[in-house]
């Protein structure tokens, strides 16, 4: 019997994975089956389960090559930049470029709603978000300390949760993308990114941090009755008549 090498075993474990992707890129976590990665991949169901314990473990998988292959670009596009600007401006044209795709295959845009719905229920979906959040904070937080450490950034800036919010303005940029539908415009939305960024390179001029006032919490409710408002409003009418 011929010997089985490692590098034949993970060529094996790749071809399961690069067609597992396609898969979940296509169908979502959700709607993807074991039995279409077989289909795509071409290896038989016991070849898979050799290598995965189920669809769960082969999602994680997937999504870690595709993080993988998406940082190795970044990278590559980032070696043109100069400046922490160009750099910047390079990251967010890729992050757009990523959610919409190319000839060769699906972007992650309409893949990653179905992760954000499915979160709450799929354990896998929600650590698969986990993960790509914390690399895109990773990278993000490194671009930002690299303009402070080049004096491009003044050095009160918070990089590592000025990074993470602004991820999450990226992100909610997706979902706006999924409420406008054919109407959404990639170049409206690069300029409303772009512009968050030209405030925060603007900021580099300021010596001090400027004063943001913290507000205090004050859980409110559309379904609530209202009762709360209306006992204030006739109290402040109360006092109005009794100063009268």
């Amino acid at each position: 019997m011929p010997r089985v090498t490692a590098a034949h075993e993970q060529e094996i474990r790749e071809r399961i994975v690069a067609g597992a992707l396609r898969v979940f890129g296509e169908r979502g976590f959700h709607g993807a089956t074991m039995q279409d990665v077989v289909r795509e991949c071409g290896l038989s169901i016991g070849a898979i389960y050799t290598w995965f314990k189920g669809k769960e473990e082969l999602f994680l998988a997937t999504c870690d090559l595709a993080s993988g292959r998406g940082f190795g670009e970044l990278a590559t596009r980032l070696a043109a930049g100069q400046t922490v600007a160009e750099r910047l401006a390079i990251a967010v044209g890729f992050y757009f470029d990523s959610a919409e795709g190319s000839a060769e295959g699906p972007g992650n845009a309409d893949f990653l709603v179905q992760a954000w719905a499915q979160a709450e229920a799929e354990p896998a979906a929600r650590e698969m978000l986990r993960r790509r959040r914390e690399q895109l904070v990773m990278a993000g937080t490194f671009l930002l300390e690299e303009g402070i450490a080049r004096g491009e950034l003044p050095r009160w800036i918070d990089a590592g949760a000025a990074a993470r919010a602004y991820i999450a303005l990226l992100d909610g940029l997706l979902l706006v993308r999924a409420e406008q539908g054919e109407a959404f415009r990639r170049a409206d939305a690069e300029r409303e990114a772009r512009e968050i960024l030209t405030l925060v390179l603007g900021a580099g001029s300021a010596v001090q941090r400027p004063l943001l006032p913290a507000v205090e919490a004050n859980p409110y409710s559309l379904v609530e009755s209202g009762e709360g408002s209306r006992d204030v409003a006739r109290a402040g009418v109360r006092e109005r008549g009794s100063a009268a």
